[in-house]
């Protein structure tokens, strides 16, 4: 009778155990799984080639290029949840030159970004190491061909090559730099952003300031960005920005304004102002920008029209056709794709391509 009893007690003690044991291990199986859900790693980028015929004040050409419909890059990102609304990430983003394998950069690797952040809805973000200036955020919504290869914004408004030799451009990139973005308030936002010395020559960019002030809602993107760039001879060039966006149905009207203030006694001042329009229909989309660029002191202007349009295949791929036109004036001789030309010549671009992102 009690050996009866004991093993019924024994076998009575078992379950419990196994019980116990599976659901530690379910338990913790599901805490592995809910972590891996949080922690995201993922692989990105894009491929763009195209064919263009391009003609200058220097004779005319064909090629094949990369870039004219989105920028050719591939890219690593991941975020982990950490706990009570803060989450942690990072980015490291290479462009390439898809029409031969090479990188963008022969001296970098992740050209584009590299960088890690923290980030709270509550109290924002800080983010340190190379990134995006700060006039980027507004460039990118106003200008119809966010900043790719052919863009006005960046061929025109950006150039600084007549303004006197201690103008200053504002890099693609900010290396060395440390930003803080506040939480979104009811669309407003804002962002600082400095830049440590980067200069490796004479005249070479060395600090990096920049702020930016935007609004972002539904159908209206309004966004204000003044910036300062110092060579390592603390000549200042100043940049300043502000944009507007309106959609009116499934179309985006946009325009943008900018200024380049170098501010040595020596330098020019140019002015650039642009009108934008993305038009999608269907698979269809539709864009139109037009800029005029103008030089104060050197009689230098320049005019560029683009235009463009994509049909998207799918969600990940496009094909698209561009046609672009610079008329230079003055001792202006800005050109797009690398055309040739000469000062006061016009530049004729037309491109034919495919994107695919993955």
């Amino acid at each position: 009778m009690r050996h009866t009893s004991i093993c019924t007690g024994t076998t009575a003690l078992r379950y419990p155990l196994r019980l116990a044991l599976t659901g530690l291990a379910t338990g913790t199986w599901l805490a592995m799984a809910s972590h891996a859900a949080r922690a995201d790693v993922q692989l990105y980028g894009a491929v763009d080639n195209y064919v263009s015929y391009d003609s200058g004040g220097k004779g005319s050409s064909t090629q094949v290029g990369s870039g004219a419909g989105s920028t050719s890059r591939f890219g690593f990102t991941g975020t982990e949840a950490l706990g009570d609304g803060l989450e942690s990430g990072f980015r490291l983003e290479s462009g390439i030159n898809a029409n031969n394998g090479t990188l963008q950069s022969t001296n970098t690797l992740f050209n584009r970004e590299a960088n890690v952040w923290l980030s709270s809805r509550r109290y924002g973000m800080l983010k340190l190491g190379r990134q995006f200036p700060t006039i980027f955020p507004l460039s990118s919504q106003v200008d119809p061909y966010a900043l790719t290869k052919l863009s006005l914004m960046a061929n025109l408004a950006y150039a600084t090559s007549d303004l006197g030799g201690n103008a200053t451009g504002i890099d693609s990139r900010v290396a060395n730099a440390v930003s803080y973005t506040t939480p979104d308030l009811n669309g407003f936002s804002g962002q600082v952003l400095y830049g440590f010395s980067t200069a490796s020559a004479t005249g070479a960019p060395a600090h990096f300031t920049g702020y930016l002030a935007q609004y972002e809602g539904q159908r209206l993107y309004a966004g204000l960005s003044y910036n300062v760039v110092r060579d390592d001879l603390s000549h200042a060039t100043d940049h300043y920005g502000a944009g507007l966006s309106y959609k009116v149905g499934s179309a985006t009207l946009s325009l943008a304004y900018n200024r380049i203030v170098p501010t040595v006694t020596t330098g020019r001042i140019a002015t650039a102002y642009l009108l934008g329009a993305t038009v999608p229909v269907g698979p269809h989309v539709f864009r139109l920008s037009v800029m005029e660029r103008l030089v104060a002191g050197g009689g230098n202007h320049a005019f560029g029209a683009l235009g463009g349009y994509d049909y998207q295949l799918s969600k990940r791929t496009a094909l698209y056709t561009r046609l672009a036109w610079v008329n230079n004036g003055g001792a202006s001789a800005l050109t797009l794709d690398n055309a040739q030309t000469s000062a006061g010549r016009d530049v004729f671009v037309t491109a034919l391509g495919v994107t695919h992102r993955f």
